[in-house]
């Protein structure tokens, strides 16, 4: 499938209001420094091992997170790069497209939650910590999904910056306030249009994705209507990645 976005100075797909909200949530995770990293980049491709156990790059991508990182690209980058990024479908690339040659993030400003609380922790007895800290006031559910999740984020090389805010950001996570402030987000500024939405909603059965790949993202947003009135069917039935 080949996707044509448009490309050039476009009209921004997110408020200032609503990007000023989403750049406070960023800035309560605890910067990481990976000066100490002997191959910058690791984490943000996958071995053929990963890749056949299901692991992903750039996941999960929340939806004002997508439209945030579109009006990046399209104010930082020529044409011919915007085409590259924005047309891409794969829902699991094997590197995420915006991982440079030597190792970095060509979008680091606008890079999503999940590059951001990635080394957060750097041992996963942290994670069992934390955990264990708060499995008396959160439900089951929430703490196992946590631990699932975390405790492939962590890595030895990352240092971090900001101790003062570890506290906050930990209780953050292991209780999703994360998550609920995204959805909100997406909530206020209306992710799809009405088209898009209702073929979103007719075969999914949601409203709007939660958070879904960069892949996912571009073909739900960039594809013209006629494609995907014809076509997002099939493509979201082949997808494990869209939530």
């Amino acid at each position: 499938m080949q996707i044509t976005p448009p490309v050039g100075q476009q009209e921004p797909m997110l408020p200032d209001a609503v990007r000023e909200r989403l750049n406070a949530l960023y800035d309560e995770v605890p910067g990481v420094s990976c000066s100490a990293c002997d191959r910058p980049g690791s984490c943000c491709e996958l071995t053929q091992t990963e890749f056949d156990d299901d692991y992903a790059t750039m996941y999960p991508l929340y939806a004002v997170e997508y439209l945030n990182v579109v009006d990046y690209v399209r104010t930082h980058f020529d044409s011919e790069r915007q085409r590259e990024f924005l047309s891409l479908s794969d829902e699991r690339p094997m590197k995420c497209p915006f991982l440079t040659d030597t190792g970095g993030c060509s979008i680091h400003p606008a890079r999503p939650l999940t590059c951001r609380t990635y080394g957060v922790l750097n041992e996963v007895e942290q994670v069992d910590a934390v955990a264990e800290a708060h499995k008396a006031d959160m439900p089951p559910f929430w703490i196992s999904a946590f631990l699932s999740t975390e405790r492939y984020t962590v890595c030895a090389q990352t240092q971090l910056q900001e101790p003062e805010k570890l506290q906050t950001h930990l209780k953050a996570m292991a209780s999703f306030d994360y998550e609920r402030r995204m959805i909100a987000l997406a909530e206020d500024v209306g992710v799809l249009d009405k088209e898009r939405q209702q073929v979103f909603e007719s075969i999914t059965k949601k409203e709007v994705p939660t958070r879904w790949t960069l892949g996912g993202f571009n073909v739900l947003l960039l594809t013209p209507i006629s494609w995907l009135k014809d076509n997002f069917s099939s493509f979201w039935k082949k997808s494990f990645l869209g939530e």
